[in-house]
């Protein structure tokens, strides 16, 4: 893939497809996602700017919501809030220190920076005491899952990722 512009729109396509994926897998807890969506988000980092990859997540997150039909909606604002967090946090982490740092320890920020995100904008909604509870329990989950999502940003990194998309 040569032109940059195909390029995100691949990632951003791949991004959604896997965010709408995720709505057909069986979770035990409300509102919880595996987080599948943010690996093509993670591996973007390491080839475009932020203005290029926050495209690929607001287009992410408009683009699920709008197939589960809660677009404009509080789920829709916990979302978008979640993942502008991640983005304008995990962005930077990984170009000020991705000399130092893999995917997994990416995936464990993102993840975190992610839910505090999320509780922040839930914080509008729900009442605080059981909003904390549940927040300790997303965070506890998220940052696990985080650590999978690196795992997986790693694999796809070393095995695929570089024939492909490096420039």
């Amino acid at each position: 893939m040569n032109n940059k512009t195909q390029k995100i729109a691949y990632f951003a396509g791949l991004s959604a497809f896997i965010g709408v994926f995720e709505n057909f897998i069986p979770v035990p807890i409300p509102f919880l996602r595996l987080g599948l969506s943010n690996i093509p988000v993670c591996l973007s980092f390491t080839i475009f700017n932020f203005f290029e990859c926050l495209f690929i997540v607001l287009f992410k997150v408009v683009f699920t919501h709008l197939f589960r039909g809660t677009l404009f909606s509080y789920p829709f604002l916990i979302g978008l809030c979640g993942n502008l967090v991640f983005i304008l946090i995990g962005y930077p982490f990984y170009q000020l220190l991705k000399k130092h740092i893999s995917f997994i320890s990416l995936g464990i920020v993102g993840a975190f920076s992610h839910n505090f995100g999320q509780i922040l904008a839930a914080s509008l909604f729900i009442p605080v005491k059981p909003l904390f509870y549940f927040g300790i329990l997303l965070i506890t989950i998220g940052i696990f899952l985080g650590f999978i999502n690196g795992i997986i940003c790693n694999i796809i990194h070393n095995k695929i990722f570089v024939r492909y998309f490096n420039e």
